[in-house]
């Protein structure tokens, strides 16, 4: 894996509830002025109305870890 770090991510949604969940098994698709990748998510995410908040570390995934082969 590569950088990780410590962060507070918020993000707009539509829904009416209240959530915490404990996540170690997530990963997003992240874009920066680089380019996009692939991101492992380990943290909290909390979820109150029409928002979202990773509270967490957001780690680069080697892209040869990614590689399937039959």
């Amino acid at each position: 894996m590569g950088e990780s770090s410590m962060t507070l991510v918020p993000h707009y949604r539509l829904g009416f509830g209240f959530d915490i969940e404990s996540n170690d098994s997530i990963c997003h698709v992240v874009g920066d002025d680089e380019g996009r990748f692939v991101a492992a998510f380990e943290g909290l995410i909390i979820k109150i109305p029409f928002f979202t908040f990773y509270l967490g570390e957001f780690s680069e995934l080697d892209p040869e870890v990614l590689e399937i082969e039959d």
